[in-house]
């Protein structure tokens, strides 16, 4: 009986941090949110900044303000794919437990990461590319960086995704 009663507090105790580990999740989710609202101002400054100076005229500063749009596209969807996630891993640990529970995180993990590095990756891109569309005000030295900066990202995002054959 004494060993059973153990058990039982035991549970309840691993539940209680569990359960709080998750509401500690809440401020952060609630951080993000702010951050996308922060972003989303950003997005409509900087399309008002280019019409009202008529920037939109020249069409290198077009190219360059689209571009600079869809990194901070790239970027927010990238909150609200870790947002969501966070989320939904913390519906997941709610409704599900034991064996099922841990296959499902492994799923759902997996396909986070693979999504987030994609992500990140074409952001690298669009970066590199702004950066030259803007080579006269960068040096040579920069570029090469910038480029083996992104020739790192794609070759871990090969590591990691392409040659694993069971994900």
């Amino acid at each position: 009986m004494s060993e059973e009663h153990n058990h039982n507090n035991s549970t309840v105790e691993k539940d209680f941090v569990i359960r709080l580990t998750r509401y500690a999740q809440i401020p952060m989710l609630l951080g993000l949110a702010v951050g996308m609202v922060l972003f989303l101002i950003t997005f409509f400054v900087d399309i008002y900044h280019a019409v009202e100076t008529y920037e939109f005229l020249d069409r290198k500063k077009t190219i360059l303000l689209i571009l600079n749009l869809l990194d901070m596209v790239f970027i927010a969807n990238l909150l609200i794919m870790v947002a969501t996630n966070t989320y939904n891993t913390y519906r997941l640990k709610k409704s599900v437990h034991g064996d099922d529970y841990i296959q499902q995180g492994e799923r759902a993990y997996r396909r986070m990461k693979h999504r987030i590095v994609s992500t990140i990756i074409i952001i690298s891109s669009i970066h590199v590319l702004s950066e030259l569309l803007e080579f006269s005000q960068i040096s040579m030295l920069q570029v090469a960086a910038l480029l083996g900066f992104h020739i790192v990202l794609l070759a871990t995002y090969v590591v990691t995704n392409v040659f694993r054959s069971n994900d």
